[in-house]
């Protein structure tokens, strides 16, 4: 699965209390300049589940010695090589707003013997993909507790909701 498909899922179960982006006409107005828990606007909420995502997974990986971004990227080439270009569109969501390095990330799993680079493409090595094995049962976890209590059917719109905000967003700054 995709990184961006795996924040989405991750962002959907999180999101769902909200409609659109701040409450339900039939609930009352609320201050805008006030707003707390689950009816804060949708940026605070999507940034808290980053957080949130985050130390969520430092505390299930963090004992493989696995970090968000290596899972991504593991996860990433678990679908077959990939070249530097294919790895930084795949991982670039996460990038953008943490100023992290490709060139590190790589050095790093070709250091513990995961990654192999060839003819400019990156793939798993035997260790790399038990290692991406052993830490799927953990993702899976994070995505068991994320998406607790929510249906299939609200999962599905939720989705929908949030892609279409997704592409909105990625349209105007076009």
């Amino acid at each position: 699965m995709k990184p961006r498909v795996v924040l989405l899922l991750v962002v959907a179960a999180a999101l769902l209390p909200l409609a659109a982006c701040g409450g339900s006409a039939d609930e009352p107005d609320r201050q805008a300049s006030t707003p707390t828990g689950e009816h804060r606007m949708i940026g605070y909420q999507v940034k808290r589940l980053d957080q949130l995502i985050e130390s969520t997974f430092d505390r299930l990986l963090g004992d493989a010695g696995i970090t968000r971004r290596q899972w991504q990227t593991l996860n990433t080439l678990s679908a077959g090589p990939a070249d530097e270009a294919q790895l930084t569109d795949a991982l670039r969501p996460f990038w953008e707003v943490n100023d992290e390095s490709l060139e590190e990330l790589i050095r790093d799993l070709t250091g513990r013997g995961w990654v192999v680079e060839y003819t400019g493409r990156y793939s798993l090595t035997d260790a790399g993909r038990a290692a991406h094995a052993a830490a799927e049962e953990s993702v899976g976890r994070i995505r068991e507790l994320s998406a607790a209590g929510v249906g299939e059917e609200e999962f599905g719109q939720m989705m929908d909701v949030l892609g279409r905000i997704i592409d909105n967003l990625e349209q105007a700054g076009a």
